[in-house]
């Protein structure tokens, strides 16, 4: 790593780039990023980044100092980013001091730091209706949203440098409790669930002879991969062995092989997931119309920078958005039949695929085996029931990736904002029993897992009270809701985005009729 001491600041034989000079490098076409208070020129590692192309691109032209920490080993950013050092960053210090207050100043905890564990009381009498459903969700919604416009007035005066600092101490202090140490233990417990799932799928599909065999075989091979998923995505951080082609290996093998689906292109959208968690314009995993918009944002034909098109918001998201709370279930029971047709997109069209060959045949595997256990099956029409219920029962999984972000701010601050009080703002943990932890593969703690990727998701759950001592000390608010309370949150937050259309459209109407009514009167 380039020296970061005060007199090697000073040193002259260094060379030095103002903000004024970064600016230009930025507008001459050069890919720079800030790291350290050091500028590096990474224009040859965009191609070649392991981590793919988008999620290099989405972080040009700032500092990003956490982010490459927190998804990088310390090889990668203490000797690897030497290569592509250009010179010493030099801030600009003539901006307005209500741009610097951030960084000079800050008036310690505030009542954003309260982080006990959120529960929503709403009023529900059980009634199994849609007035009564609408009613509890708009309370939980008010609820949970007052709570975020409190902590965005509550943190606006936070000391950005000391938020950094205790990120940093943070992160020692995880180091020191050796919870970034893989414990390879727990992955041979999991490897018993994996295989008693995907043994018992096959004797009740291939020894079947009635339907309720099928159907048994259907949900334990839907259960399988559900699973399986929590071991890739390990893989997909670089999280079982720390090196980064055996892990890329690992994890093609896992989602190629036993799920058909590309890790090459789950780590390329991931990624920019990570970095710009929320933001409407750039992070792809909140990027789903026509089915669902979680901010009204996306009611103006927001151009995506991972997809590199419009998304338009037209007449069949109009008409799906009125209803995506009560289709949120629906349509994520489709999820992985729509990962199917993204990692395909991204195999043949993307030009800068890692492994093509390899993801590509992991997934023929794949589709060889599976279309052979399917024709062990007597009848179509059990094989339909077979892919519908081994396919849709992943739902879970949907719900879980989406629940820890939906409900969240979707708002953005601006490239100043530190990246823990980001993570942190847009996204929540779901508290649950230690006994469920297999159910959600530990990565219930997303909010934890943002702030640190490379923690092995068995660790998370240690790290938690970590988590709030760092939130108490720096005044950042921590949400983490129950499983239930959760799911409200964000169907409550996807009904307030419905209303403003449902509104839009009686607007429309309401000026229609009115403009029809004076032309019968000329």
């Amino acid at each position: 790593m380039p020296p970061n001491t005060e007199s090697d600041r000073l040193s002259s034989t260094r060379p030095y780039i103002t903000h004024e000079k970064f600016l230009e490098l930025i507008k001459q076409g050069d890919s720079v990023i800030i790291y350290e208070s050091k500028v590096y020129k990474i224009n040859s590692l965009i191609k070649k980044h392991p981590g793919g192309e988008a999620s290099i691109r989405s972080a040009l032209g700032r500092d990003v100092t956490d982010e490459i920490r927190s998804l990088h080993p310390p090889k990668v950013y203490e000797k690897m980013i030497n290569l592509y050092y250009i010179g010493d960053y030099i801030p600009d210090m003539t901006q307005p001091l209500d741009l610097l207050k951030h960084h000079s100043r800050g008036k310690g905890p505030t009542k954003a730091g309260n982080n006990d564990t959120k529960v929503i009381n709403v009023t529900w009498n059980g009634d199994v209706n849609k007035k009564a459903l609408d009613d509890a969700l708009d309370e939980i919604h008010d609820h949970h949203y007052k709570n975020l416009q409190q902590s965005v007035f509550a943190q606006q005066d936070l000391d950005y440098i000391k938020i950094r600092e205790a990120y940093r101490n943070l992160e020692e202090e995880i180091k020191k409790r050796g919870l970034f140490k893989c414990n390879y233990w727990k992955y041979a417990e999991e490897s018993c669930r994996y295989v008693a799932l995907f043994s018992l799928s096959l004797y009740f599909t291939l020894t079947g002879t009635a339907t309720w065999h099928f159907v048994v075989g259907a949900l334990l091979m839907g259960a399988f991969w559900h699973q399986l998923v929590f071991t890739a995505h390990d893989a997909g951080h670089n999280g079982i062995t720390g090196e980064t082609d055996i892990d890329h290996t690992i994890g093609v093998l896992i989602a190629g092989c036993l799920g058909g689906l590309s890790l090459g292109w789950w780590k390329d959208s991931h990624n920019v997931h990570h970095i710009v968690t929320n933001h409407p314009e750039h992070d792809p995993d909140i990027q789903h119309l026509p089915f669902f918009a979680v901010s009204t944002r996306f009611f103006q034909n927001i151009y995506s920078t991972y997809y590199k098109r419009i998304i338009p918001f037209d007449k069949a998201a109009q008409f799906f958005i009125r209803y995506q709370h009560y289709l949120y279930y629906l349509v994520l029971s489709f999820g992985r039949f729509n990962l199917h047709r993204l990692s395909f997109i991204y195999l043949f069209f993307n030009n800068d695929v890692r492994t093509r060959t390899l993801e590509l045949s992991c997934i023929g595997i794949f589709f060889a085996w599976y279309s052979t256990l399917i024709s062990h099956i007597p009848t179509w029409n059990l094989r339909i029931v077979y892919i519908l219920i081994s396919y849709m029962i992943t739902f879970p999984l949907h719900v879980q990736i989406t629940l820890s972000h939906f409900g969240m701010s979707t708002e953005d601050k601006g490239p100043n904002e530190p990246f823990p009080a980001k993570m942190l703002r847009t996204t929540m943990d779901v508290d649950c029993p230690t006994w469920l932890d297999w159910f959600h593969g530990g990565l219930q703690y997303q909010a934890v897992h943002h702030l640190f990727p490379r923690i092995p998701r068995h660790n998370l759950r240690s790290c938690v009270p970590l988590v709030r001592q760092f939130c108490d000390e720096t005044g950042l608010q921590y949400y983490m809701y129950n499983f239930s309370t959760g799911n409200g949150v964000i169907l409550g937050a996807l009904k307030s985005v419905a209303d403003q259309v449902q509104f839009m459209n009686e607007v429309a109407k309401s000026n229609a009729q009115t403009w029809s009514d004076a032309k019968e009167t000329k």
